[in-house]
């Protein structure tokens, strides 16, 4: 690699990231036993400490993922009032096509480049994949910036039934696509180097920076404002990104090296079945929407729509730290078949002590919820919104499956997981609405969840010898029984019976959690001891 290709802003520095030096040459001093019994008993607790840190990371994500979503709540009203169903309908239609533009150019790179930045410890392998990352995140923002500007007279066509006055607007988005290449080259970073709680601190500042920026503009500009809100936004998260991600691992690009192009075909090859995955489910969704729409009413979109966004709020409380913090750990010790394995039973351990009493909880207050978030009209969805929180028990089994195929490289194995599940998945709604509408439609939701599990654990066990740990199916036959009871509880009982029992099975879900968490984790241990003390005082 000429050095002449190569464009610093930073000489890079690697001082937090030390290597282990020296080698055990034999002589075994009563210092070296001891460091020795440390290591040892370390490994011991190993589990404990994973355990803990798979909680805090939840924690973090999770919190994080419950301040975006109010923000983006009090966003979303602000916005409505400024600029009208009018003004969010352009929004939208802007919004959908650049991330269409966004994701075709990106090429999967923000999500593949964290496997491969996991998987190099050596600080001379890690600076040498943040290069190849950064520079091919640039050089898709650049083509797909051009791209959008010269396919901008096309969009404004298809966005807005024949009308080409959009034509502007569109050329001016394409900038951002060009910012969100970069930024999601820089969050693949974090993520993959482990800058945890600053991809987290990251995330909010983002989202307060997006309500600053669209409230004022909004004011001043109504709708005239949405093009200047989209890019200001796209530009400001990614001067916000880089900021963080540049004080760990300063800026350097090589943009017309031969060999960064070509060890970076790897990661594409990986990035591109995710993309094709994500498409087919995406598609999918539309499928389902569209076939609803012929076969039903608008009502019952809109009832399905709601029911599967009001379950995946659930969802992000507890998985959004399975992309974030656990795919790049797996990733690090995908070579090693044990601790790989090691790796993913505790997660999906944790996943269902946290999830099973959110669920039970979620459950029995979504005859409020319903009336309160949206409208007492949506109450026919309650049923369907039931089977798709209970399907989040399943999601939990599968979810740290589904990344092992990703995290040894094998992303069409992951691709092929992906259309049978949807097909499946696509398959069972239609024929549950078919006959029995939308409650039915709900059950085959759920069936998708358990075809789901089914299918990623035996191509797991196959493929790759995975096997589920004796704790997996201790809780999940505990919890999974739970769940049943209270889904029984509430479709063939009601008044003070139905209220009471379930109230009862969700002290019984959160005690069985309570247990084992307090059992397997200092966190919580602490907790205890400082309240206790505090009591003493």
């Amino acid at each position: 690699m000429g050095k002449s290709n190569v464009f610093f802003i930073k000489k890079p520095t690697f001082a937090g990231f030390l290597t282990k030096q020296g080698a055990d040459c034999g002589f075994h001093t009563p210092s070296l036993r001891r460091a020795k019994n440390v290591r040892a008993k370390k490994n011991n607790r190993k589990s404990e400490a994973g355990y803990d840190r798979v909680i805090k990371y939840m924690g973090v994500f999770g919190g994080v993922q419950t301040l975006s979503n109010l923000i983006t709540l009090v966003k979303g009203k602000l916005v409505a009032h400024f600029i009208g169903p009018a003004g969010m309908g352009i929004a939208y239609a802007f919004n959908r096509t650049i991330d269409l533009v966004s994701k075709t150019t990106d090429l999967g790179i923000s999500f593949s480049a964290v496997k491969t930045i996991s998987e190099s410890t050596a600080d001379e392998a890690r600076q040498r994949q943040l290069l190849i990352v950064r520079s091919w995140s640039l050089w898709l923002g650049i083509i797909g910036t051009v791209a959008c500007f010269l396919l901008a007279p096309l969009f404004s066509r298809l966005s807005f039934d024949g009308d080409y006055s959009y034509t502007l607007s569109f050329q001016l988005l394409s900038l951002v696509v060009g910012c969100t290449s970069v930024t999601s080259g820089e969050r693949a970073i974090m993520k993959g180097t482990h800058l945890l709680r600053q991809l987290a601190a990251n995330q909010i500042w983002v989202v307060v920076a997006t309500l600053v920026i669209a409230t004022p503009l909004y004011m001043w500009l109504g709708m005239q404002g949405i093009v200047p809100v989209l890019v200001l936004t796209a530009i400001s998260t990614m001067v916000l990104t880089c900021w963080y991600s540049f004080r760990a691992w300063p800026y350097r690009v090589a943009l017309f090296s031969k060999s960064i192009f070509r060890e970076g075909g790897y990661i594409v090859r990986l990035g591109i079945n995710y993309t094709i995955a994500g498409f087919l489910g995406t598609g999918v969704l539309y499928f389902i929407s569209t076939y609803v729409m012929e076969q039903g009413t608008a009502e019952d979109v809109g009832f399905y729509s709601n029911a599967v966004a009001l379950s995946s709020y659930l969802s992000m409380l507890v998985l959004s730290a399975v992309e974030t913090d656990f795919f790049p750990r797996l990733s690090a010790v995908n070579r090693d078949r044990e601790q790989s394995n090691h790796l993913v039973n505790e997660q999906i351990e944790v996943l269902i002590l946290l999830i099973s009493p959110l669920i039970v909880a979620f459950l029995l207050s979504l005859p409020l919820l319903i009336p309160l978030l949206l409208k007492r009209s949506f109450l026919p969805m309650l049923e369907v919104t039931q089977w798709a929180a209970l399907a989040l028990f399943f999601t939990a089994l599968t979810r740290p499956m589904s990344f092992i195929s990703l995290s040894k490289g094998d992303s069409f194995t992951y691709l092929i997981q992906e259309l049978f599940y949807d097909l499946f998945m696509a398959a069972a709604f239609i024929l549950g609405y078919r006959y029995g509408g939308l409650s039915w439609a709900g059950v085959g939701l759920f069936a998708a969840s358990v075809f789901d599990w089914l299918l990623n654990y035996l191509i797991t066990h196959v493929r790759y010898g995975f096997r589920t740990s004796r704790k997996v199916r201790l809780f999940a036959l505990l919890h999974g029984l739970l769940l049943a009871v209270v889904m029984v509880v509430l479709r063939f009982t009601d008044g003070w019976v139905c209220w009471t029992t379930a109230a009862m099975l969700l002290v019984a879900s959160a005690v069985v959690s309570f247990h084992y968490l307090y059992k397997e984790t200092d966190f919580l241990q602490r907790i205890i001891r400082k309240l206790k003390h505090e009591h003493e005082a």
